[in-house]
């Protein structure tokens, strides 16, 4: 059974249109253009959303375009991407379900180009020009984070931190954590994590791990969290124990919407945006140029060892959280 939910952008008069088959270096053209092909972590909101977008890019550039489900499968996703290689796909973007599977969904794509995004690869299995990453630097929204704790807390010598983490072995969840605790200890300040666990970017569980801290009894600064819904969860919890959250800093990555509602209400302190849009743009333009054999080293914000594209973060907080409503 071929797990693959098919998504074909209509182009022009590409209904009326004779495929034609470019055979070389990767490429893959028809009369509605390259075909491209989106290995996708799971279903649900966050990464329909993703493809979704991704759609949208690729149909402003007369690209065709599938997409495919994993449901955190290894698998599946393997299975998909060599679907969508044998099926003619020009170039593929993937999200993979795991970094240590990379190599495997390398051979299944055959000599496709991959652009790998949502979750990074080993830098070692990049290559400039044919296995590339496109997101923001994920350690620099931890570092964000960081500055803005010892911004508040400048005077005090000791801060009691909780951490909240997004998943186990996720590349965002490394990036973001080891961005925080770097930064706060080359401070030099006493920095204690009172409660630290992996709450896997949800809001619920993160509500569920904070009545846990909050019943240890132990003393509360700062909330950081590897996305804004887990922060949510964090100020929910403490409001429901009736603690002063306006003594506790809480703070979240992503700029969603609702974190953003929160610290226009002043329930929560500080978030980062994360440039999605303008990372599924440079995805797709770079999926289309190493398709065509292109470089993608000329693109803005690209390394200058031709293997990543990374976008900057950009720090939110309640003098300038307007902008990103």
């Amino acid at each position: 059974m071929y797990f693959m939910k098919k998504r074909a952008v209509a182009v022009g008069l590409a209904l009326a249109a004779t495929v034609f088959m470019t055979v070389g270096c990767g490429k893959a053209k028809t009369a509605g253009g390259v075909k491209t092909y989106y290995a996708a972590i799971e279903s649900g909101a966050y990464y329909e959303d993703w493809a979704g977008r991704l759609e949208e890019q690729a149909q402003m550039r007369g690209m065709e375009f599938d997409v495919g489900y994993a449901e955190n499968s290894v698998e599946m996703q393997d299975m998909q991407v060599k679907k969508a290689m044998e099926e003619g796909c020009g170039v593929i973007l993937c999200g993979p379900v795991s970094a240590d599977i990379v190599t495997e969904l390398k051979v299944a794509a055959g000599d496709l180009p991959i652009v790998f995004i949502n979750n990074a690869p080993d830098d070692g299995q990049l290559e400039e020009d044919r296995y590339i990453y496109v997101a923001s630097d994920e350690y620099m929204a931890g570092q964000y984070q960081a500055e803005y704790i010892l911004e508040k807390c400048g005077s005090m010598e000791e801060i009691n931190i909780v951490l909240l983490k997004g998943p186990k072995g996720a590349s965002g969840t490394r990036g973001r954590t080891n961005g925080l605790k770097r930064t706060l200890k080359e401070s030099g300040k006493r920095i204690n994590y009172v409660f630290e666990d992996y709450a896997d970017y949800n809001e619920e569980t993160a509500r569920e791990l904070m009545e846990l801290c909050i019943k240890s009894g132990r003393q509360i600064d700062c909330v950081a969290a590897n996305n804004d819904d887990m922060a949510l969860g964090a100020v929910t919890a403490c409001e429901n124990a009736g603690l002063d959250t306006q003594s506790i800093l809480f703070l979240g990555v992503d700029a969603s919407v609702n974190g953003c509602q929160a610290i226009s209400e002043g329930r929560m302190d500080f978030t980062v945006y994360q440039p999605m849009s303008d990372q599924i743009t440079a995805a797709i333009e770079a999926a289309e140029k190493l398709a065509d054999g292109q470089s993608v080293k000329d693109m803005e914000y690209a390394s200058e060892d031709g293997k990543y594209i990374l976008i900057p973060f950009e720090k939110v907080d309640a003098e300038n959280v307007s902008q990103y409503k």
